[in-house]
Formats: structure tokens, C-alpha cells, sequence
């Protein structure tokens, strides 16, 4: 099919090249989130997430996951910084006619959202649109010296994860299919697309150790964090091991699918990709029981590799992208 538009990612380039011209800004643009010099060793850390009723909601999902999801997206960001989100700004689009009942379930998710991260919503904007649109604002506070980076791997560090993958690309399968209600036993994949969950606490700890050299989240999906961080720090990552979730081995094996296509190239489940100096992995483990070793940083431009039954294969750059 004859490409008819750009990606997103070619028109954050567009955009990127408009406007980073001037001083150059503690994290630039190549980060989801912004840092501002706010006094002498001190940043503002702002971040901003949309979230669209037609690409972001899938069947199944009620208003107030919606909502909750929203926030959630957002504070994911500040977790990979490791920096404490203080306040939310919320614009809201809402299709007519607005019932009480439904404006009161989005405010709960929004609450409810807020509450489990430490922040607060502050207040925000309302408009009428043709679907649901909410869009968060966040802030948050940091030290020059202390925030997580994008570019910052190093020849022989440790690539790791905060979880397993593939939960959310089957789940997402599942809501989307034909048959309801979905099996039991993959409740939990369902469950990881309605309720996801930011790894804010653990971005907090690892920011205060010292030891990762690099830090992404995976809401675009395993493959593309992983070629992120490889890229922009001008290395290539080897990886020994692909994280999949047992449920998500059992419902590729079912359903005739490739479980390690599930892990990489899915996305929205919200798991932190790092890179932790060789050395202290292993003490940083015993700290953080979550953390997965999955690969390791090699010399290179930009590529990763897995080792695939036995054979070096190059991993794509793929995830979630609009516009795709």
C-alpha cells in the first residue's frame, strides 16, 4: 500500500526541527519529557499525554479506566526520570449530550488516578469535541545532576526491565475480538489493558542509586524503548533473553502466534528499560526483586540483536506509532 501522510514520529521531526534551535534545554526533544532550568541546579520536569477516545479506549475499557489510564500515561514518563510528578492539568474533550453520570465517573478515574501516584490535579480546560479527549499536564521537580536519561548507556552495561511483556498486546487482542465474555484464564491479560500500572516508586529508588546509566518506558513497546536508548546514545544492545509473561506464552501457543512478537511490539504496559553498570546490577537486584537482566550494552550504531534459536537476528524498530 503507497504511503498517503507521515508518521508521528516523522512529524515530531518536522516539529523538532523548528524548534530546537536557541539554548539548549537539559533533556531536549528527543525525550517525552521536558526539563527547564528553574534556579541554579534545579529543573521543572513538565510532561504531556493525550489520550483519544477512537485510538486509546479499546472496547471494554469504561470511562473512568479511561480517565485513570490518562494519568497513568503520564506519570510513566516521570517514572523513567525518576522524578515525583507534584500536579496535574486536565483538558478534557467530551462529545455532547454530556450526562452527569459520565462527567462524574471521569472525575473519579482522574481522582483515583492522582491519589496512587502523590499527585494532584490542579484544574485544566473543557471543550466540546467529536470523541473523548483527555489530555494531561504534569509536573514535577528535579536536580540538574538527578534525572534519568534517554542517551546515557555505556559499552557493558546491563539492560534490564522492571517486568515481563507481551500482557497488554494479547490483552488488547482479546478485547478486541469477537468472543464475550473472554476465558478466564486470561483475565489477567484483560486486566492489564483496563488497570495498567506506572513503576513511579521503583523510578524513585532506582533514580536514588546512582547506578542505571539509562531509562525508558515501554508505552510504545519493548522493541522501539530498547532501539531509543541505543540509538540516542549511539550504541548497539545485544539481547540474551525476550521477557514474555507466561499468560502471554499460553495464549500465543493458542491462538498460533509468536510469543516474542507479543513482548516486543506491543506496548502500553508501562514497564521501565534500563541500563545499570555491569557491577551493580546483581546488588541493585536484591533491592528491586522485579528487575529482569535481558541483554547487554555493545559498541555500535543504533542496532538491537537477539540471539534466536541460537542465531543473531536484528530486531526492527516497531511499536505503537499513530498515523501508522
Amino acid at each position: 500500500m503507497a504511503k498517503t501522510g507521515l508518521t508521528e514520529r516523522e512529524i515530531i521531526g518536522t516539529f523538532k526541527r523548528r524548534f530546537a534551535s536557541g539554548p539548549k534545554l537539559p533533556l531536549g526533544f528527543d525525550d517525552d519529557v521536558a526539563a527547564f532550568p528553574m534556579s541554579q541546579g534545579r529543573l521543572v520536569v513538565l510532561k504531556t499525554d493525550m489520550l483519544v477516545g477512537s485510538t486509546d479506549v479499546p472496547r471494554g475499557m469504561t470511562l473512568g479506566q479511561a480517565a485513570r489510564k490518562a494519568v497513568v500515561a503520564t506519570v510513566s514518563d516521570f517514572a523513567a526520570k525518576g522524578v515525583q510528578p507534584r500536579g496535574l492539568l486536565v483538558s478534557l474533550g467530551i462529545p455532547p449530550p454530556v450526562r452527569l453520570s459520565s462527567v462524574k465517573e471521569i472525575a473519579s478515574g482522574l481522582k483515583r488516578g492522582a491519589s496512587e501516584y502523590g499527585c494532584r490535579i490542579l484544574g485544566g480546560d473543557t471543550s466540546e469535541t467529536d470523541e473523548l479527549v483527555i489530555d494531561c499536564i504534569g509536573f514535577g521537580f528535579a536536580e540538574s545532576g538527578g534525572i534519568l536519561r534517554r542517551d546515557g548507556a555505556r559499552l557493558g552495561d546491563v539492560v534490564a526491565v522492571t517486568g515481563e511483556f507481551g500482557k497488554t498486546s494479547a490483552g488488547l487482542r482479546i478485547l478486541s475480538g469477537k468472543k464475550k465474555p473472554w476465558p478466564r484464564r486470561f483475565s489477567k491479560l484483560v486486566y492489564s489493558v483496563l488497570h495498567p500500572a506506572a513503576r513511579l516508586e521503583t523510578g524513585l529508588k532506582l533514580a536514588r542509586t546512582g547506578f542505571v546509566n539509562s531509562s525508558i518506558d515501554s508505552s510504545d513497546g519493548l522493541a522501539w524503548s530498547l532501539h531509543e536508548i541505543a540509538r540516542l546514545s549511539e550504541v548497539s544492545i545485544f539481547l540474551e533473553e525476550i521477557p514474555v509473561a507466561q499468560e502471554a506464552k499460553v495464549f500465543a501457543r493458542e491462538n498460533a502466534l509468536v510469543p516474542e512478537e507479543l513482548a516486543l511490539f506491543g506496548g502500553e504496559e508501562y514497564e521501565l528499560v534500563l541500563t545499570i553498570k555491569k557491577d551493580r546490577f546483581e546488588s541493585l537486584k536484591r533491592k528491586i526483586p522485579s528487575l529482569l537482566r535481558i541483554g547487554t550494552v555493545k559498541s555500535g550504531l543504533g542496532d538491537v540483536i537477539m540471539d534466536y534459536r541460537g542465531k543473531n537476528r536484528k530486531v526492527e524498530p516497531r511499536g505503537y506509532e499513530h498515523f501508522t
